[in-house]
């Protein structure tokens, strides 16, 4: 059985995605600051819950060891929220990554996936955007998601695939929203 580690796991996109993951039978561990409830997700035998913060390097190393995929999904996200505590957002979405990223390749995880934004294109003339055109992200959220798709390239190898989707603004229900 495949084991996930999710980091924002009982967020908006989190809430959504472990239910499908346990339904297909992955044993799944959410580590979340759960600022909106611990009873977001649902209680299932293939689910450990753990209230924690990505900052905490010690519980990472507790954590994630025995995982085949972590997907990071934990962030401050979006420009207004990102804007009412810009250290707090930066020390989330930026500060916080490159340790994670190291956790997870030191403790055998297969697959990195990182959760980043299609803001960091910036506003194109172009009606379609690529993955191959250059990054012109317009603010600090898109600025730290920019770094972190570099940081995370710099991790992969052979033995540690990484991932990076670039969701547009995600609007749908959620058991939590926003």
């Amino acid at each position: 059985m495949k084991k996930i580690f999710i980091t924002g796991g009982a967020g908006y996109v989190g809430a959504v995605l472990v239910p499908h993951l346990l339904e297909k039978d992955y044993f799944v561990t959410v580590l979340d600051l759960m600022i909106y409830g611990e009873n977001v997700l649902p209680k299932h035998p293939n689910l450990q819950s753990v209230k924690g913060d990505i900052r905490d390097q010690t519980l990472l190393k507790e954590l994630i060891p025995g995982h085949d995929v972590v997907i990071h999904l934990a962030c401050i996200s979006n420009d207004p929220s990102f804007e009412l505590n810009p250290e707090l957002g930066k020390s989330i979405n930026l500060d916080a990554f490159r340790p994670l990223v190291e956790i997870s390749k030191n403790a055998g995880v297969q697959r990195f996936i990182y959760a980043s934004s299609s803001s960091v294109y910036g506003i194109k003339e172009e009606h379609n955007v690529y993955e191959e055109m250059e990054l012109e992200p317009l603010t600090d959220y898109s600025r730290f998601k920019a770094d972190c798709e570099k940081i995370l390239t710099k991790y992969q190898s052979g033995d540690f695939t990484t991932v990076t989707i670039l969701p547009a603004t995600v609007c749908s229900y959620s058991p939590h929203q926003r």
